[in-house]
């Protein structure tokens, strides 16, 4: 999965939402298997019945606005307010409603597999939000990388966070865990020991999966919202 600009990847024809309360109309592009879903979706404005179902689910705002109201009765307990650059994780049974103000367009990873339910997690923005103190890549290839990360939401088989790296080139390796990613800011190029070659910048989301191997040439510091998916 590569979509170079979020806002632009092509997705299937607009079909009304499932059991909405006011004709939101959603479009989707969607890769994964029965386990676990990755994609990129769209939906109209209007008011929906978000509730999850048996499934935990990352999702990171590209464009649009919508009022997530949360809680036993949808009203009282809870309400989220979700632009560009938001990032939160549900768990599986949470109960929502969502009034789509703006056309709103994400990246999500839903996980189908067995597990508990544990509290939702919402950070307003990500593109600001403070990160640890940076520290060295450990493997460096050219020049000298720094990293720093936030993990804001770690349950069942996903982790999911915050990461920012400095000009460098380094290494990686995905041993045991896929990830995926939606670049926020910045400029890369990922290239994949398998000839694979990704130009990373702003709105660029990416999967790269378990046995991948490749390395990562950072010219201008990189934020990327991530989400890791457990596979052992």
């Amino acid at each position: 999965m590569y979509a170079a600009q979020i806002l632009s990847a092509p997705l299937s024809d607009f079909s009304p939402v499932v059991e909405n309360t006011d004709r939101p109309m959603q479009a989707v592009w969607e890769w994964g298997d029965s386990e676990v879903e990755i994609g990129i979706w769209e939906c109209t404005p209007g008011r929906m019945d978000g509730t999850n179902g048996d499934f935990d689910e990352m999702m990171v705002m590209a464009s649009g606005r919508v009022t997530v109201k949360h809680g036993q009765d949808t009203t009282a307990d809870g309400t989220y307010d979700i632009a560009p650059g938001t990032l939160w994780a549900t768990p599986r049974g949470w109960e929502c409603t969502w009034d789509i103000h703006e056309t709103v367009r994400k990246l999500y990873v839903i996980d189908h597999r067995p597990g508990s339910s544990a509290p939702a997690i919402h950070i307003a923005n990500a593109h600001t939000m403070l990160l640890g103190e940076p520290t060295p890549r450990p493997n460096p290839v050219a020049g000298n990388p720094l990293e720093a990360s936030t993990d804001i939401w770690a349950h069942n088989q996903l982790e999911i966070g915050v990461w920012e790296g400095t000009q460098g080139s380094f290494e990686i390796i995905r041993e045991g865990y896929d990830e995926v990613f939606l670049c926020l800011s910045g400029a890369a190029t990922l290239t994949g020991t398998d000839g694979s070659i990704f130009d990373i910048g702003p709105g660029t989301a990416l999967l790269t999966k378990h046995g991948f191997r490749g390395t990562w040439n950072i010219t201008e510091t990189v934020r990327k919202v991530y989400c890791i998916v457990n596979r052992r």
